[in-house]
């Protein structure tokens, strides 16, 4: 079972959520903690992923803080008991998830009283933790500060620092990255202002659920400026879904698909268009004939597509690395030369889809069919999206 924590620094955007839901396909996890929002209480835009239908939202008054816990279709979930924070700070998620129960929660600690915030937390969670505990999240603040961060700091006898590894100790609470990177640097949050870095974002882990933990990874920077986390935890559970396939218009745009796809269509009728042949058949195959055009082309497209953006996002991890290792303003605006292609490259995929939609809405507006029977249909209970209103815990 993956499991991504991601602090994504605000949703409110059309292409943010676009970028978000190509990145949660890239990383294909069971169940993703998102961090920093930014929905506003009761009046925030819908998350469409078409993968997540069933979600929890911990929102705030303003455009600031909020926390999502997102559930992929394909995992058997029972909810027992959702609890939120008011401001916005976390949200607990008693369930069953395939057979087995689990406490998921997804924590954004303050910018200062970090271990008062964790100590409420944890109090909050020996009163009604149920099964495997697991936390994620942004907790503001780095557990070791000599490994965590870029420039290490002095650290003051008696700091917050010490009383962080104290409630640790005490709640048998583990940082399962630095568990399995002990003597490695590596970093969650990029500051663009210091051009420095620190890890602040946590998966924290029971002693009983350590056997189970197989990975745990920091994933590279992207759109945001904090890195995913990956943790990666053994289940029995396994499904796999073919999605149907669907014709790429966009290939037609592309000069030498639609040359090959004019050419193929030529060669089939004349190969094909015989007396001996019944012209509906010869009608009926080369529907399959093209397709497989469309699909060698749509794939080789799509190779091209993710070869580029995989070069941009190796270029990011390569700058990146260096400048954590001796940060420099060139290596900074090079890794911002860097992120601003990954940027105009997600928001030429957002115009394209965008493109889809609104053609498909302008063909469809007025007939009844599908699209109307679909918008008329309630949702489903389990597969709807679940945004809490509780006022309290």
């Amino acid at each position: 079972m993956k499991i991504v924590s991601y602090n994504v620094k605000g949703l409110n955007l059309p292409v943010k959520r676009h970028s978000l839901n190509r990145e949660l396909c890239t990383y294909d996890a069971d169940i993703v903690c998102l961090q920093e929002t930014h929905f506003r209480r009761l009046d925030h835009p819908k998350l469409y992923t078409p993968h997540y239908h069933t979600q929890f939202h911990s929102t705030y008054r303003a455009k600031s803080r909020g926390v999502t816990i997102l559930i992929h279709n394909r995992i058997s979930m029972q909810t027992h008991r959702i609890i939120t924070d008011t401001r916005g700070r976390y949200i607990i998620l008693i369930c069953t998830i395939n057979g087995r129960v689990y406490t998921i929660v997804a924590a954004y600690a303050p910018n200062n009283s970090q271990t008062q915030f964790l100590t409420h937390l944890l109090n909050k969670l020996t009163d009604v933790a149920s099964g495997d505990l697991i936390i994620c999240g942004d907790l503001n603040l780095c557990i070791d500060p000599k490994m965590d961060r870029s420039a290490s700091p002095h650290i003051p006898a008696g700091s917050q620092f010490s009383q962080l590894h104290s409630l640790l100790r005490l709640h048998s609470l583990h940082d399962m990255w630095r568990l399995l990177h002990p003597t490695e640097r590596d970093y969650t949050f990029r500051s663009g202002v210091h051009n420095s870095y620190s890890r602040i974002d946590y998966f924290l882990i029971p002693s009983r659920l350590l056997s189970r933990v197989t990975t745990c990874d920091i994933l590279p920077f992207t759109r945001s400026d904090h890195a995913p986390l990956l943790l990666d935890i053994r289940d029995e559970f396994h499904s796999h879904v073919r999605p149907p396939w669907r014709f790429n218009e966009h290939i037609l745009k592309h000069e030498p698909a639609s040359i090959a796809i004019q050419e193929a269509l030529t060669n089939y009728f004349k190969e094909n268009t015989t007396e001996e042949v019944n012209p509906f058949v010869v009608w009926q195959a080369h529907k399959a004939v093209i397709r497989g055009v469309c699909i060698q082309w749509g794939a080789r497209l799509k190779k091209q597509h993710t070869a580029h953006r995989l070069e941009i996002l190796r270029k990011i991890q390569d700058i990146d690395t260096q400048n954590k290792l001796s940060p420099t303003p060139e290596l900074a605006d090079a890794l911002d030369d860097a992120l601003r292609s990954l940027t105009d490259l997600e928001a030429d995929r957002f115009n394209s889809t965008m493109h889809r939609m609104k053609s498909r809405f302008y063909a469809f507006q007025n007939k009844p069919g599908r699209l109307l029977a679909r918008r008329l249909k309630p949702p489903r209970p389990h597969k709807a999206s679940l945004t809490s209103k509780l006022t309290g815990d």
